[in-house]
């Protein structure tokens, strides 16, 4: 889930309910004890939260790995809206998925169980996690945003090496996203016209990356007009509001009637609807919103006559098809390495300002990626 995907009402209720149970707002400060090299660390997770007085704990370094389990010092880590919606106890979790908060991450292999052949202890990574894994393979509950993790190797990825820690860590999700929906889903190809809503956030940025590297053309819409600037800034060709339904009419009058051939979907309710009826003959609906999937919400099926394609995408099923997150990583690494893409734009904290980034986050002012750096 993103914020992005909120309508304006629904921002407004969740930051005047942040605001009445002091969880922003306040000036209040908890000094934040230090912590050597060596030494373990976690977020303390606690309801009701306080943003002004997140706190990091001493945690047991995990046993070590065994088996395919590597484990990855880390030295960075990015933020998602998941991580803010876990801090309130509001998340809609994935079946079979653990509600750890923290996911992406960058760091250095520290060592591997006996089974790992692919890395070694020195490695620089980019880690997709669900939490760190005790012994018996099951999740630590309390490993949000840990210093030290153990995962499977197939959720450890190489860096490459034109990139930083605080730069890598915020690949993971966004980039595996747009690449899974815009070039293992919908086979984008240069010429075509793709449609990404919300697109100064973790995904639209990534999105942009992919298809200025295809070569298709972009609109693109955002919630305000500082965001809409920046995209205009960045060549988009037509730029839109998100906060509006008439985006719909905005592309039917720029394409001569003709729509677009992909759209990469952050909204729900009504502009869905309107995004399938812009689509062009074959074009693919890619739906990141969970939203309306969530609250079973039904689709008119007359404009499918062209046929149309409607994908949901969900970064979290994929975990379940590590072949296939193996080989899109491999993929995105080649393109960093060649430099035919580049990283998101990052707002970097100490890891210790967490709550001050989760403030800034629930105020969907940020563009990119918030990241904590662990140095």
């Amino acid at each position: 889930m993103d914020i992005k995907k909120l309508s304006s009402e629904q921002k407004q209720k969740i930051l005047f309910a942040l605001k009445e149970r002091g969880i922003i707002g306040s000036t209040d400060t908890v000094e934040q004890r230090t912590f050597n090299k060596g030494e373990n660390f976690a977020y303390l997770q606690k309801f009701p939260p306080n943003f002004s007085r997140t706190e990091f704990v001493a945690r047991p370094i995990p046993a070590m790995p065994s088996g395919k389990m590597v484990q990855v010092e880390v030295m960075a880590a990015s933020l998602n809206f998941r991580d803010l919606m876990m801090a309130m106890n509001m998340y809609p979790s994935t079946p079979g998925v653990p509600s750890v908060m923290g996911s992406d991450y960058a760091g250095i292999v520290v060592s591997v169980g006996n089974e790992v052949t692919k890395y070694k202890a020195g490695d620089r990574v980019m880690v997709l996690a669900a939490g760190s894994f005790n012994p018996d393979y099951t999740i630590d509950q309390e490993s949000h945003f840990a210093k030290y993790l153990n995962v499977s190797e197939n959720q450890v990825f190489f860096m490459s090496e034109n990139l930083s820690f605080t730069d890598a860590a915020g690949v993971p999700t966004v980039f595996i996203t747009a690449y899974y929906a815009l070039m293992s889903i919908a086979r984008i190809k240069e010429g075509e016209t793709v449609l990404i809503h919300s697109a100064t956030g973790g995904v639209g940025m990534a999105a942009i990356e992919l298809c200025k590297y295809v070569g298709c053309k972009i609109f693109a819409t955002a919630g305000d007009n500082r965001k809409r600037e920046i995209l205009r800034s960045m060549g988009i060709a037509l730029v839109m509001d998100s906060r509006s339904t008439e985006f719909s009419s905005q592309v039917m009058e720029y394409t001569k009637n003709k729509g677009v051939n992909v759209i990469l979907n952050t909204l729900s309710g009504e502009s869905v609807v309107e995004g399938i009826s812009i689509l062009d003959f074959f074009g693919r609906f890619l739906d990141i919103d969970k939203k309306d999937i969530a609250a079973n919400v039904s689709l008119p099926l007359g404009n499918f006559n062209k046929g149309l394609t409607f994908s949901a995408i969900d970064l979290a099923l994929l975990v379940k098809n590590e072949t296939l997150l193996g080989e899109i990583f491999y993929s995105l690494n080649k393109l960093f390495s060649e430099e035919k893409i580049h990283p998101v734009q990052t707002k970097i904290y100490p890891y210790h300002k967490l709550g001050e980034a989760l403030n800034y986050m629930s105020r969907s002012k940020h563009v990119g990626k918030l990241v904590l750096d662990y140095g």
